[in-house]
C-alpha cells in the first residue's frame, strides 16, 4: 500500500447542507433511548434511534478505502472481524467538483429558502459507504430497497435530502442508500487497467453486502430491489443485466434515464480518453500505473479541463456488463424481471438556456428531411423551449424507457410505466422537472420543499404503489385508484397508472 495520505475535501454539490441535515434527521432522535445494535458474522453496528420506532445505521462500510494502489481497483470486502462500528454519522461523499451546489441554490432560492444552508458535505476517496434504514423488527423478513444517487456519475451523495429512508423504513421496507466512485475515479477507463467500471464494480460490492447482512436488519435477501434516479438508474439497470448480479436482484425502479443518454460507451473511446489523462500528467511516455500517484485534486481538476463534455458511462466488460446495453435491450437476451420504469413530464425544461433554438437540436439527432413532421408533430402553440423540451424528454426519456419496457415484457417479466405530471408551488417555470418525483416516491418534502395537500396525496398513493411493488412485484395502493392493463400504448408496456388529483 502507498503512504499517500487521503484527500478530503471541503466543499458542496447537490444536496442539502451536512450540518442541516443531521439537524433534521437527529430532530426525531430520543437521547434517554439505549443506540439499537445491530449483530452480523463480522461487526456489531451501533445506530441511531429516529422517531417512530425507526433506526438508522450510517456510513458502514462495505469494502476497503481505495486509494493509493487500491485506487481503480476492484473493491476489496471487508472480511476481518470488525468488532463495534460506530454506525452513527455519514461519512464523506465520492471525490466530486460540487458543481450541483449552484443547482440547487437555484432551487432552494425558488421557494423562498435561504440557499446558504446548504454546504455539502466534505468530500474524499475514502468513500465506500451505505446507510440502512429499518423499523428494527426481525421477527419477519422485509423487502428491501437498494437505492443509487444520481449525478451523471460526476457527482451526487447517498445521504441527500431526497433519499432519506425513514418514511419507507415506517412502512416495513429496509431502505439501503449506497456510495460509489464518481468520475475519472469511477468511471476512467484504460488498457492498463486490472478492470474496468469501478463506480459498477463499488455497486456490486454493495449490493453483495447486502445480500450477504440484510436478514441482521430485518429485510429479506429474496427481495432486493434495486432503484436508483438519472444516473443511478442507467447504473441500476446495468446491475440488473450483469452477469455478476444473476439472480440476486428482486427488481428494478428506474426513474428518469432513458439509455440513450448514458448508453455503454465504445471501449475505444473510453481507452482513449484514458491515455489522454494518462498523457496530461505523466507525458507522452507515462505509465498508467504512476497515475495513481497523482494527488486526487490534481486529477479532479483534469477532469473538469478535458472531460467536460463527456458522459461517464460503463463501456463493456467481461465480469459487468460483457454486451452493451443498448444490444441487450434491442436483442433477445433481456433477463426476466420486474421493473418500475418512467419519466417526467418536463424532464429537459431546467436545463435549456433562453434563447435555445429547436433547429439547433434537430440538426444533431434528426434528418433534415424529417424537421417539418417533427415540428408539426410538436404543435404550434408551443413556445421554442417548450418544444424543445417536449422533444428532448421523449427522445432521451421516454422513448428509451418505453423499449426497456417492452424488452421487460417479451421477456416474460411485469412491466409498470409512469409519467410524472405534478408541478410544485413555485416551481412553474420548469414544470415537472428532472428529480421532481423524488421526494413523493420516499416521502421527504418536509426536508426543505413547501408541501400542500396535493402533494401530500401524491405522496401518499406513490409510496403505496413503491411499496407495494417491492412486496410482490406489483404496485399497489390502499386508495381507489387502480392499475390496469393498457390499450394506449400498443404492446410496449403491460400496465400504466394515472394518479388524478
Amino acid at each position: 500500500m502507498s503512504d499517500q495520505p487521503v484527500a478530503i475535501v471541503t466543499g458542496g454539490a447537490s444536496g442539502i447542507g451536512l450540518a442541516l441535515l443531521l439537524t433534521i434527521l437527529l430532530a426525531g432522535c430520543d437521547p434517554a433511548n439505549k443506540s439499537p445494535v445491530v449483530e452480523t458474522a463480522n461487526a456489531q453496528y451501533s445506530g441511531l434511534e429516529l422517531a417512530g420506532g425507526v433506526q438508522a445505521f450510517l456510513g458502514i462500510p462495505f469494502a476497503k478505502p481505495p486509494i493509493g494502489e487500491l485506487r481503480w481497483e476492484r473493491p476489496i470486502p471487508i472480511e476481518r472481524p470488525q468488532g463495534k462500528v460506530d454506525a452513527t454519522s455519514f461519512k464523506p461523499a465520492c471525490m466530486q467538483t460540487g458543481s450541483g451546489l449552484a443547482w440547487y441554490h437555484g432551487m432552494m432560492s425558488r421557494v423562498g429558502v435561504d440557499p446558504s444552508l446548504m454546504k455539502g458535505p466534505d468530500f474524499s476517496e475514502d468513500c465506500l459507504y451505505l446507510n440502512v434504514w429499518t423499523d428494527g423488527d426481525v421477527s419477519s423478513a422485509k423487502p428491501v430497497l437498494v437505492f443509487i444517487h444520481g449525478g451523471s456519475n460526476t457527482g451526487g451523495w447517498s445521504y441527500e435530502p431526497n433519499y432519506r429512508g425513514e418514511a419507507l423504513a415506517a412502512r416495513g421496507v429496509v431502505v439501503v442508500t449506497v456510495a460509489y466512485r464518481l468520475g475519472v475515479f469511477g468511471w476512467l477507463s484504460h488498457p492498463d487497467m486490472n478492470i474496468q467500471n469501478a463506480g459498477l464494480h463499488d455497486l456490486i460490492a454493495a449490493l453483495d453486502w447486502v445480500s450477504e447482512n440484510i436478514a441482521a436488519f430485518g429485510g429479506d435477501p429474496s427481495r432486493i430491489v434495486v432503484s436508483g434516479e438519472s444516473a443511478g438508474a442507467d447504473n441500476a439497470l446495468h446491475l440488473a443485466l450483469s452477469p455478476a448480479m444473476s439472480d440476486k436482484l428482486a427488481g428494478v425502479i428506474h426513474q428518469s434515464a432513458g439509455w440513450s443518454a448514458s448508453s455503454t460507451l465504445s471501449p475505444d473511446i473510453g481507452f482513449d480518453l484514458g491515455k489522454a489523462l494518462v498523457e496530461h500528467h505523466l507525458g507522452p511516455d507515462g505509465e498508467f500505473a504512476d497515475l495513481k500517484y497523482v494527488a486526487a485534486e490534481d486529477l479532479l481538476e483534469s477532469q473538469v479541463e478535458l472531460f467536460s463534455e463527456h458522459y461517464f458511462s460503463p463501456i463493456p466488460d467481461a465480469e459487468t456488463l460483457p454486451i452493451p446495453l443498448e444490444d441487450i435491450v434491442e436483442g433477445d437476451t433481456f433477463p426476466k424481471l420486474d421493473l418500475i420504469i418512467g419519466s417526467n413530464r418536463n424532464e429537459s425544461l431546467m436545463y435549456l438556456p433562453e434563447g435555445a433554438r429547436l433547429e439547433d437540436y434537430l440538426d444533431g439527432f434528426f434528418p433534415v428531411e424529417s424537421w417539418e413532421d417533427i415540428k408539426q408533430m410538436l404543435g404550434a402553440d408551443l413556445s421554442e423551449l417548450a418544444k424543445m423540451d417536449r422533444l428532448r424528454s421523449a427522445v432521451q426519456y421516454t422513448c428509451p424507457s418505453l423499449a426497456v419496457a417492452s424488452a421487460v415484457k417479451n421477456a416474460g417479466g411485469s412491466a409498470f410505466v409512469y409519467r410524472f405530471d405534478r408541478v410544485r408551488e413555485g416551481f412553474e417555470s420548469i414544470g415537472a422537472y428532472h428529480g421532481a418525483e423524488l421526494p413523493y416516491v420516499f416521502d421527504t418534502h418536509d426536508a426543505w420543499l413547501p408541501t400542500s395537500d396535493t402533494d401530500l396525496k401524491i405522496t401518499e398513493v406513490l409510496v403505496d404503489y413503491w411499496v407495494g411493488f417491492l412486496r410482490d412485484g406489483r404496485p399497489s395502493d390502499s386508495s381507489s385508484i387502480s392499475i390496469s392493463p393498457t390499450d394506449s400504448l400498443g404492446e410496449e408496456v403491460v400496465a400504466e397508472s394515472v394518479v388524478a388529483v
